[in-house]
C-alpha cells in the first residue's frame, strides 16, 4: 500500500473523510420568512434535522408553523432516502398539515438528480384534504394524486435559483425561488414567489441557518437536506384554499348570505350557518 493510499485509509478510520454518504453528517436548518401569502400576511418558521445511516442512507424530520390571516397551522414530516452526492437521491417522504378545522397529507415519492451546476427534482404520491365540516360549493374531503418537478440551478456554489411545478387537488402552482449563503457562515437569505389557479399567489422573504460542518450551498443541499415535506403540502392547502374562496363567494352571492371569505379557506361561521341557508327558500 503506497503512502496515499495508506493516508486515504486513515482519514476514513477517523472519520474526516467520508465516501458518498446520504448525508454527510449531524445537520440541521431552521428558517423564517414573511410577506403575501393569498393577499394576507403570513409568517413561517420551519426547520428539519437530518441523520446519516449506513449503506448511503439518510433519515430527515421536518417541522413547520405558520400563521396567516390570523389562523395557526403546524405541521411535520419526514424523509427516507438513499443517495449517491454524485449522482442522486431516491426516497420516500410523507407529512401532514393542521389546523383545528382541517388536515391535510402527503405521501409518495422524491427523486433528485444532479447535473453539474442543474439539480432535477420530481415527487408524486397520494395528498389528501379535509375539512371537519362539508360545505355545499366545494368537496370538503378529497384524496387525490399530487406530482412536482422543479429545476435548481447554481450560478455558483452560493448562489441558486430554482423554479417548480406542482398540481395537487386538481390545481397548479408555479413556483420561483432564489436563495444565497452569505459570507456569514450557514446564514441564507431566500426569496419564494408562486402563482396558482384561482388567483392563488404568495412572495415570502427569510431568512435561513444551516446547522452543520460549513460547506457551500451546493453541497448542503445535495449532501444533507431534501426540501421541507410541511412547507410543500401548505401550498397544496393554499391553492386548494384559493378555489374554495373563490366558490365560496360565489356562493355567498348567489344565497344572499353576507359571509366574506379570506385566506386558505376557512370562514367557520359559514360552515355552522350552512343548515339554515339550506333550509330557506331559493
Amino acid at each position: 500500500m503506497n503512502k496515499v493510499s495508506l493516508l486515504i485509509v486513515l482519514l476514513m478510520s477517523t472519520g474526516l473523510v467520508q465516501a458518498n454518504e446520504a448525508v454527510s453528517d449531524l445537520n440541521g436548518k431552521l428558517s423564517y420568512s414573511t410577506g403575501s401569502m393569498e393577499s394576507d400576511e403570513g409568517h413561517n418558521v420551519a426547520g428539519s434535522f437530518s441523520v446519516p445511516f449506513p449503506d448511503n442512507w439518510g433519515f430527515q424530520a421536518d417541522g413547520l408553523y405558520t400563521n396567516v390571516s390570523e389562523r395557526d397551522f403546524s405541521g411535520a414530516g419526514a424523509h427516507l432516502f438513499r443517495r449517491d452526492p454524485d449522482l442522486g437521491l431516491l426516497g420516500v417522504t410523507g407529512g401532514f398539515v393542521r389546523k383545528d378545522i382541517l388536515n391535510s397529507g402527503w405521501a409518495g415519492l422524491e427523486a433528485e438528480h444532479y447535473l453539474g451546476k442543474l439539480t432535477l427534482t420530481l415527487g408524486a404520491g397520494v395528498a389528501t384534504i379535509d375539512y371537519d365540516d362539508s360545505v355545499p360549493f366545494i368537496d370538503a374531503s378529497v384524496t387525490d394524486f399530487y406530482a412536482t418537478m422543479g429545476l435548481r440551478y447554481y450560478l455558483w456554489d452560493d448562489l441558486m435559483l430554482s423554479s417548480s411545478y406542482t398540481h395537487v387537488f386538481d390545481n397548479e402552482l408555479v413556483q420561483a425561488e432564489l436563495e444565497y449563503q452569505t459570507s456569514i457562515d450557514g446564514l441564507a437569505l431566500f426569496a419564494e414567489l408562486a402563482t396558482g389557479e384561482h388567483d392563488y399567489d404568495h412572495a415570502l422573504f427569510g431568512l435561513r441557518f444551516y446547522f452543520g460542518r460549513p460547506k457551500p450551498l451546493k453541497s448542503r443541499h445535495r449532501r444533507d437536506d431534501p426540501p421541507n415535506i410541511a412547507s410543500q403540502i401548505l401550498r397544496g392547502i393554499g391553492t386548494y384554499g384559493a378555489e374554495y374562496n373563490q366558490h365560496g363567494r360565489a356562493y355567498t352571492a348567489t344565497h344572499g348570505t353576507g359571509q366574506t371569505y379570506t385566506s386558505y379557506g376557512f370562514y367557520q361561521d359559514f360552515v355552522v350557518r350552512v343548515p339554515a341557508v339550506l333550509a330557506s327558500p331559493d
